[in-house]
């Protein structure tokens, strides 16, 4: 990191233009009489109450010159270099935090996890305080605190001044020298051309820097060139100087190129109708004789609204057109895909995109539809083991390939439960063969979701159906201690690289928050696996089994049996049968389901038997023995936590290696 950049401002003042009769010549005094040091003065920070050292009218002074590293404020104040873009306001108008730069930025997000009750959340999810928004100055990093389509429905009291965007602030800003709108508006030079700054201590300069070729060198003969005519825009030289003493010296100031302007000296950057700049307008001339920051001019589009989500139709001056580079004036037309249905207060389902390059109104926004059987169902066998692939649109099948070269072996089964994550049995993903069970590295594991047929490369698979992915990342519950932990937290979630595309045959399960469904003797659920069949061997066709939830007491009695009570820890439960039907190697991980309403809940994931036992490192199942199973509900804060965060994953909690 760059040392600290030390700012010496190069202060040539007057006697009586600073008021150094009063504060002597070391000193700055403010508007009010205060007086304070001079090196305190445009330093980003308002150290004068009434702020007058921190203004538009004395920090772009071309005698206010900073150093090379150091970062010029929008208003012309000098701060250090290193605070651009860190989160923390250092110029007073927090342009140091509203720099394009600044958006890629990683900041700390620590807090930004969701918003309390009297936070507003920023689009990029950063929380701030809701008197932050439509204040004038901005909170939030990506700017959208302060935008038209947050703050023009904002009615502001008689005493307050609206900025033109929609913001309120105090009515005694307005035209104080100092931006306090976020977009400048309350010093526009229309509405204060008739309020003159008068001040008894600060005077201006009978001479300024000229937009003249000049003879005379300021110290160190620096100067900035005038840059050439921008693209799709223009600039033009501030309006502070127009004049030199009370003569005015041009009209908007059209620049010749190639003219010497000095350090200090400000251009004013705009676009032609259907661009918009890329950076701030407001470009400097440093020390250095550089111009700061010089924007460019970007063609208004918006962005393209197809998703995996959402199909689109879009149509401009009449006829169709590409909905994935869209110009101002296209209109659009959105519906949800199959699998998916409007989020909740998500109503337009036409929209326009406007003049800013923003789409009016919102679009919908489709999320995945949970839990939702096919009507078109194909009846089961008889003794019902092999379910239609339609029966359980959420399952999904666990392989494992310890090598790029190597087969990739059916382990456990998975339950789909977002676009990118999937819940199996914690077991399933853990190496249990040493002292102290490891979790295998991720890339090792890959999915296949919409199979009716257990091997990865069946050709029976239907390709139509068949989506595969590889996990990106494994998230278990780091007390998990496998079979020396009785099998406690036996759950974990399967983050996928590559989404999944939902439709009305592969969609996730539903998650119980609400706990909707009351587990209780007498209750039937269902499972889908490839466990073992009756002659011992696992099943090559994906089969599924109807089970009872059994109490906790009729449980613990046939655990005794077995003496498996131990497994029965705080986060299981009991179902299933003793007449040899029981899921079993190969039904693990799956999810077990119960309907409410017409819609399957995800309440339980397969664990293991109570008839388990463990002979040389590997788990025997014993068919004629209830089996266990996780208790989803035990977990589903942290489930919820994990699909909540998996767009930041610097803020999950991953357990030590």
């Amino acid at each position: 990191m760059r040392n600290t950049t030390i700012i010496i401002l190069t202060i040539i003042f007057s006697l009586i233009e600073h008021g150094c009769t009063q504060c002597g010549t070391e000193k700055f005094q403010c508007k009010n009489g205060d007086c304070i040091k001079s090196e305190l003065l445009c330093d980003g920070s308002a150290d004068c109450k009434d702020k007058s050292d921190e203004t538009v009218a004395e920090c772009t002074k071309p005698e206010i010159i900073c150093q090379r590293l150091a970062f010029r404020c929008s208003y012309g104040a000098c701060i250090d270099g290193d605070k651009t873009c860190n989160g923390e306001q250092d110029c007073i108008d927090n342009s140091d935090e509203t720099l394009p730069t600044c958006r890629s930025v990683s900041f700390n997000t620590s807090s930004f996890d969701s918003c309390g009750k009297n936070q507003f959340k920023c689009d990029d999810g950063q929380c701030i305080a809701e008197s932050g928004l439509c204040d004038g100055k901005i909170d939030c990093i990506d700017n959208s605190d302060e935008t038209i389509f947050k703050c023009s429905t904002i009615t502001c009291p008689q005493y307050l001044f609206r900025c033109t965007y929609g913001a309120c602030i105090d009515g005694d800003l307005k035209c104080n020298g100092v931006t306090n709108c976020a977009d400048g508006s309350d010093e526009d030079p229309k509405i204060c051309r008739n309020t003159s700054e008068k001040s008894s201590t600060t005077i201006r300069p009978t001479i300024r820097p000229t937009i003249r070729p000049s003879t005379s060198s300021p110290p160190g003969s620096i100067f900035c060139t005038a840059p050439p005519k921008l693209e799709n825009g223009y600039w033009k030289l501030d309006q502070s100087y127009w004049h030199i003493g009370k003569d005015k010296i041009c009209d908007n100031c059209d620049v010749p190129r190639g003219t010497k302007l000095a350090p200090g000296q400000e251009l004013i950057y705009g676009c032609n109708s259907g661009y918009k700049l890329t950076s701030s307008a407001s470009v400097f001339c440093n020390s250095q004789g550089q111009w700061i920051n010089i924007p460019e001019c970007k063609e208004i589009r918006c962005k393209g609204l197809i998703s995996s989500s959402r199909s689109v139709e879009c149509m401009h001056n009449g006829e169709y057109v590409s909905c994935s580079d869209v110009v101002p004036g296209t209109t659009a037309k959105l519906k949800c895909r199959d699998g998916y249905h409007i989020e909740k207060g998500s109503t337009s389902f036409d929209v326009r995109c406007n003049e800013t390059g923003g789409w009016f109104p919102e679009p919908i926004q489709c999320v995945p539809a949970c839990g939702i059987q096919p009507l078109n169902l194909v009846p089961a066998i008889v003794n019902g083991t092999r379910p239609d692939v339609f029966e359980f649109p959420w399952h999904a099948s666990l392989y494992r390939a310890m090598n790029s070269t190597a087969p990739k072996e059916f382990i456990c089964g998975a339950t789909i439960i977002h676009e990118r994550l999937l819940v199996t049995a914690a077991h399933c993903v853990f190496d249990e063969s040493g002292i102290t069970p490891k979790v295998y590295d991720a890339s090792k594991f890959h999915i296949v979701a919409g199979n009716i047929f257990r091997n990865y490369d069946s050709p029976l698979h239907e390709v139509t159906v068949v989506q595969k992915a590889q996990v990106k990342h494994i998230y278990y519950i780091c007390e998990y201690n496998g079979y020396k932990g009785n099998y406690a937290d036996d759950i974990a979630v399967l983050e996928i690289k590559d989404t999944f595309n939902f439709s009305s045959i592969l969609l996730p399960v539903c998650l119980d928050d609400n706990e909707w469904i009351s587990l209780h003797d007498g209750l039937f659920g269902k499972v889908a696996g490839f466990g073992r069949t009756a002659f011992g061997i696992s099943s090559f066709i994906i089969q599924k089994i109807e089970v009872p939830f059994i109490p906790f007491e009729r449980c613990k009695t046939l655990s005794n049996t077995y003496d498996t009570r131990h497994f029965i820890t705080t986060d299981k439960f009991c179902a299933g049968y003793t007449n040899g039907s029981a899921v079993c190697e190969g039904d693990s991980g799956g999810g077990l389901v119960f309907n409410n309403s017409g819609l399957w809940y995800l309440k339980g994931i397969v664990s293991v038997g109570l008839g388990t036992k463990k002979e040389g490192g590997n788990l025997v199942c014993d068919n004629y023995a209830y089996s266990l199973y996780t208790k989803v509900s035990t977990h589903i804060s942290w489930i919820r936590n994990i699909i909540f965060k998996i767009d930041k994953p610097s803020l999950l909690n991953r357990c030590p290696s």
